[in-house]
């Protein structure tokens, strides 16, 4: 649901979104709309378990918190391991150099008629040249040596430089959420003349923005929400109007009103069954999120579904900017198969997508929440009509 998803928003502001911190923020939301789910079912009012559940989780600094100290022991259990490693070679290397474990030499007898070497004319015999030292000990404390380095090294960097990093980003988005944020309202209210009333209602509303050091993270965030809220915003009553009128011949109309619509290169029903719509989506802009692309399509389907009873499947093709055609997505959706599982999320709420659910706004909104305020719900029916 939308403010449980502005919740977890909140709960990142200020945190570097690296991919870890991304997979952690789509968990923490999958569990909250669980435990929000498990509160309604258990008789408390959509409120209140809101509440309840916010008041579960107010804070990602310990989970954070624990993962780096997870990381940090692993790094310095490493290193450790290394050290026995170069002890040990150093070890046979000593072993080596001070001739433990080499066999004493032995003298050779001179055979009878041969030259007297120099020095053995007194009855010494000359003795067998030593062997040649092993030298492979060396190069595996050498190489163990340079291991214990590397690993030094890594520890250093992830325990003493990336945080300071870190920290430093993390500053820079504090002082772009307090020149964006209250500070902005307060100076508007000033300069513009009337007081703190205005300069504070300015301000709270700019620090409601999330802010990100990255420009591509910033365009991304914001293009993925943007159509998050066209689809939580999309009135029900453009609906009602197609559906009273029951043409088929007005899809590209209806469709050029949905979501995506600024996308659409075309639509119409299939000239080879006429119970089949087709979507063209074109020129996608690659900076919105997969999932927020798998409920804009799903609310699409469903919304053609219900203006049109006699449709039976809608057949869609995507492509994002920049890729060819070749690149494009395309989607079957079966109205059975997207009935059923509609049916499945809402406890039977909803089961048929017709003009029953166009009735009133109360009524569409329960398709929507199935859309909006499930985890996994758009992008199941999406894997599941997808052709290629």
């Amino acid at each position: 649901m939308n403010e449980l998803r502005m919740y977890v928003e909140h709960l990142f502001e200020g945190k570097v979104l690296t991919a870890e911190n991304i997979e952690l923020k789509e968990e923490i939301y999958g569990n909250l709309v669980a435990r929000y789910e498990d509160y309604v079912a258990s008789g408390l009012s959509k409120a209140e378990a809101l509440e309840k559940t916010k008041a579960s989780f107010t804070s990602v600094d310990d989970v954070l918190a624990e993962e780096g100290a997870a990381q940090t022991r692993v790094m310095a259990g490493g290193a450790a391991g290394s050290g026995s490693a170069a002890g040990i070679a150093g070890g046979a290397s000593a072993d080596v150099q001070s001739g433990e474990g080499i066999a004493p030499t032995t003298a050779i007898p001179r055979v009878e008629g041969a030259p007297v070497p120099p020095g053995a004319a007194d009855g010494q015999v000359a003795a067998a040249p030593a062997p040649t030292r092993k030298r492979w000990p060396i190069v595996v404390g050498i190489i163990a040596a340079v291991a214990v380095v590397g690993l030094a090294l890594m520890l250093l960097f992830n325990v003493v430089v990336e945080p300071a990093f870190d920290y430093a980003e993390d500053t820079v988005e504090n002082v772009i959420d307090s020149s964006t944020g209250a500070g902005t309202g307060a100076q508007q209210g000033t300069s513009n003349g009337k007081g703190s009333g205005n300069g504070s209602g300015n301000g709270a509303g700019n620090q409601g923005t999330q802010q990100y050091v990255d420009p591509e993270d910033q365009r991304e965030y914001e293009t993925t929400t943007a159509l998050v809220n066209e689809i939580a915003d999309s009135p029900v009553t453009p609906l009602q109007a197609y559906a009273g009128r029951a043409n088929t011949s007005e899809v590209a109309a209806l469709a050029a009103e949905l979501p995506l619509g600024a996308n659409l290169r075309e639509a119409g029903i299939d000239t080879a069954n006429a119970a089949t719509v087709y979507l063209d989506y074109t020129e996608v802009s690659g900076d919105i999120e997969g999932d927020a692309l798998d409920r804009a399509l799903v609310y699409n389907v469903a919304a053609i579904f219900a203006v049109y009873p006699d449709i039976s499947a809608v057949r869609a093709t995507l492509q994002e900017a920049y890729d060819s055609q070749w690149d494009a997505d395309t989607y079957l959706f079966d109205r059975t198969r997207v009935e059923q599982c509609f049916a499945n999320t809402s406890g039977n709420a909803v089961t048929q997508l017709n003009s029953s659910l166009l009735e009133s706004t109360d009524a569409w909104d329960q398709v929507k929440g199935c859309i909006m305020d499930h985890h996994e719900f758009a992008e199941n029916v999406v894997d599941w009509s997808e052709t290629n």
